[in-house]
């Protein structure tokens, strides 16, 4: 078969296992080589192909809800939809999202980016089709790095009290992105490791092989054989029937008998049922089978043969790696200094802070409410917690932040990672809001470094400060420098270069696109302050005041959302100053902004060099 051809997932059903067998192989290639020069998410959609394959035949999308948490999974999903031919334009602009899209397909139900919705999303499928006296089947397929976050088990419990059909599929592979962490983790664990019961399971399987599928006699003979078996082996399967679920697996999410044989009965169950499905991360690719840390979750395009990344900047490291760098250092001299991830110890590059100081190293699974009060009661007991989280996940954390650290006004500092455009991700990953979300809470302190020298003095001093702090940085690469760390003043800016006609002000990364607009200004015969607002809060009033004097015009220029971003705040304290003079923003209007390349993202909100340079050259 042609993927090519593949319109809708209907041709399933008349497949037998060896035609299904094929298909995943040529399904997994086909992914392989697109992905490769896209870039995306390799391990979990190569993991998950013949599940995918087995759910589309065994259930009809888009009638029956099929929900995958977070969605990154969802390429085979969107293969036997009918959009392989839009594999070519995988996460750029105008192309196909990474995550499932409800204006892409009817078959995506619902869309995601971050983890744990699905089984709420689930349940309000199921309570809706009740409502609405319908029937079809609700399907939410989520990750068993995913089911450890606190939303998970709100929508657990609330389903198993409940009682209305729905089906949850527990796809365990035994890491989220890097290896998961946790007891439930642990209980997994220890089902996946029994080999009584699945050497049981298998004669079982044997049997329930040589049976006609006759419907309710073999769903009850089925039913009967798991619960004699669990008894017998499998204790921990017990938390799921505690929830009110009737507990299937574990089950071999790469035997098309196997799978089909319990979506069948799961797909028949008048109640809450959850399959416990064990995958392959990474399956038929050796690079992404053998990775245990995480690299093949979400890679760029890669040399399938050798499975190395092809990168242009040879010369530079990303803001994370650099970040981690510098922890490791100022952690030697001083033993109080601990890392906290939810999840992103590969993402965040703390492996090696990892290695080199095991004890003080915390990766509390996908939990960044918990991460942030962990990280403040250890705070209040004289440890300096480093927390990193991705500016997109950040969000999650908010009342955290809020409540607990900045309220408490306890000194952890916090690493905001993926700040700003994050390109290929698209609309749920863009690191735009969090100055929004932040800059109004009390006592804590936020700044943006635009080099690596800048960093390695702002993480010197986020620990000298004894306060909350927040450190964003982008997803970029930059030259990193060794440095000895020096203390930056609270709440002083850099005033880069001098000029007589106007000042632009901004920070992180943009600091060096304001020099190159400076430049081209130069042409013109246009002389421009430059400006490092290096602290976003407390801004530097004694600089600001001293550029509101000069009644020269004043450019604001960020890569954050406009609402709530610093230049509404210096736009709002200049008009309280009465300053007369022109004073513009220029940052992310007022809507989401999907996937494509940064650069080109960039452009199309005209805040790339030249747009801004345009903008400047005509207001003056």
């Amino acid at each position: 078969m042609n993927i090519l051809d593949i319109q809708n997932p209907k041709f399933l059903k008349k497949l037998k296992k060896k035609d299904l067998e094929k298909l995943s192989e040529d399904i997994r290639k086909f992914l392989i080589e697109k992905i490769s020069k896209t870039g995306g998410h390799v391990s979990s959609n190569l993991g998950i192909v013949d599940l995918t394959i087995a759910i589309h035949k065994v259930f009809d999308s888009p009638k029956d809800k099929i929900i995958f948490d977070v969605g990154h999974q969802s390429y085979t999903h969107k293969i036997l939809t009918g959009r392989a031919k839009d594999f070519d334009k995988l996460r750029q602009m105008n192309g196909l999202s990474g995550f499932q899209k409800r204006k892409e397909s009817i078959h995506d139900v619902y869309e995601a980016g971050h983890s744990s919705t699905s089984l709420s999303a689930a349940l309000g499928y199921a309570l809706a089709r009740d409502m609405n006296k319908k029937k079809y089947n609700v399907v939410a397929v989520i990750g068993d790095g995913s089911i450890g976050n606190g939303l998970a088990y709100e929508a657990l419990n609330h389903i198993g009290s409940l009682k209305t059909p729905l089906i949850v599929i527990l796809n365990d592979n035994e890491m989220s992105i890097s290896k998961n962490v946790g007891a439930i983790n642990n209980m997994l664990d220890k089902i996946r490791s029994n080999f009584k019961y699945a050497k049981a399971k298998k004669h079982t399987k044997n049997i329930i092989k040589m049976i006609p599928f006759i419907g309710n006699p073999l769903n009850k003979f089925v039913s009967f054989t798991k619960d004699t078996l669990k008894k017998m082996y499998v204790k921990e399967g017990a938390l799921f029937e505690e929830f009110g679920f009737d507990y299937y697996g574990p089950i071999n999410g790469h035997d098309f008998d196997e799978l089909e044989t319990y979506l069948e009965i799961a797909k028949k169950a008048d109640h809450p049922v959850l399959l416990h499905v064990i995958t392959e991360k990474g399956k038929g690719y050796v690079h992404a089978e053998n990775d245990k840390e995480g690299k093949w979750h979400g890679i760029s395009a890669f040399d399938i043969e050798t499975g190395k990344t092809i990168s242009s900047d040879t010369d530079k490291i990303s803001w994370s790696e650099v970040i981690s760098k510098q922890l490791i250092n100022l952690a030697k001299k001083d033993e109080d200094i601990i890392a906290i991830t939810p999840a992103m110890a590969n993402g965040a590059k703390l492996n090696n802070f990892k290695a080199t100081y095991p004890k003080r190293f915390i990766d509390v699974g996908i939990a960044e409410e918990h991460a942030l009060v962990l990280a403040n009661a250890m705070a209040i007991e004289g440890k300096k917690p480093f927390v990193s989280i991705y500016s997109t996940f950040l969000q999650r954390g908010y009342d955290q932040v809020q409540q607990d650290i900045a309220r408490m006004n306890q000194p952890v500092v916090i690493g905001i990672d993926r700040a700003g455009i994050v390109g290929d991700d698209g609309e749920t990953h863009q690191g735009i809001y969090d100055i929004a979300f932040l800059q109004h809470i009390p006592n804590l302190v936020i700044m943006a470094p635009h080099n690596s020298i800048e960093s390695n003095d702002m993480l010197y001093t986020a620990f000298e400060l004894n306060k909350p702090v927040a450190i964003r940085y982008s997803r970029s690469k930059i030259v990193y420098q060794e440095t000895t760390p020096k203390k930056i003043k609270l709440g002083t800016w850099d005033k880069l270069e001098d000029g007589k006609d106007a000042t632009l002000i901004t920070y992180g990364d943009f600091i060096e696109n304001a020099k190159a607009i400076r430049e081209k200004l130069k042409e013109d015969k246009i002389d421009i302050s430059i400006v490092n607002a290096r602290y976003i809060k407390p801004f530097d009033k004694s600089m600001f005041n001293e550029i509101l004097n000069t009644n020269k015009p004043i450019f604001i220029y960020e890569e954050v959302s406009s609402i709530g971003s610093l230049g509404e705040r210096l736009c709002a304290y200049a008009q309280n100053n009465n300053y007369k003079a022109n004073i513009k923003c220029f940052a992310i209007e007022d809507k989401f902004i999907e996937q494509g390349n940064r650069n080109k993202v960039l452009e199309k909100l005209e805040l790339d060099i030249d747009s801004i340079y345009n903008k400047i050259k005509d207001n003056l």
